[in-house]
């Protein structure tokens, strides 16, 4: 049932494109990137250095409760968190303002800051862990567009990013469910087609009835 302890994580996968905003709405929201293409969330974070410096005066502009920024950058965009990623350190963070994870995918720092924040119930919506037309193996560079994204034009022509590492995000992934488990909490994958199978799958149609 929908309470103010449950919240969407969103993805930023080409499923979301055909979720309605006003089913993202309903609920407490937490994002990222270039989410706000599509929606602004109620938390917004970025933490991948090597893109994030093209889009600071557009993440200026957003109206977010919090925002989550990798600390090289915080500075710039008044009131931000700033994130320090320890990669080394690969666990779930129980403590976000100190230190974070960043798992391989931005998804996981908005798990562990739903956590922190006291968030019981989670939905995945936009996670479809899976990326047509990258060419390469993972953490790759490649510039330009690409389709493994909800817009056409998710990266500027001159935006250089790594291609993800699924392998590694699983992994990130099956920390924040043992923790959320451990708690009595649940994370639910209610994105349509999701190629992701840590987490338990629901249809997002009545997902909150």
């Amino acid at each position: 049932m929908v309470n103010d302890k449950t919240a969407l994580v969103i993805g930023n996968g080409p499923s979301l494109a055909n979720i309605p905003n006003s089913f993202l709405a309903k609920y407490p929201t937490f994002g990222s990137n270039r989410i706000y293409l599509k929606f602004v969330p109620d938390y917004y974070a970025f933490c991948d250095k090597l893109w994030l410096h093209h889009y600071i005066e557009d993440i200026k502009k957003l109206d977010c409760k919090l925002k989550f920024i990798h600390d090289n950058y915080a500075d710039q965009i008044p009131d931000a968190i700033p994130l320090h990623d320890f990669p080394k350190r690969r666990e779930f963070s129980y403590e976000p303002y100190e230190w974070i994870c960043d798992g391989s995918t931005v998804t996981f720092v908005l798990l562990q800051w739903a956590y922190f924040l006291g968030f019981e119930r989670v939905g995945l919506i936009g996670v479809d862990h899976h990326y047509p037309g990258y060419s390469g193996k993972a953490w790759d560079l490649q510039t330009g567009k690409e389709s493994g994204h909800f817009a056409p034009d998710y990266y500027g022509d001159d935006v250089t990013y790594m291609k993800p590492a699924l392998h590694s995000s699983v992994r990130s992934y099956g920390l924040a469910r043992d923790a959320y488990e451990a708690a009595g909490w649940e994370v639910v994958n209610i994105t349509p087609g999701s190629q992701l199978d840590v987490f338990k799958k629901e249809d997002w149609h009545g997902w909150d009835k």
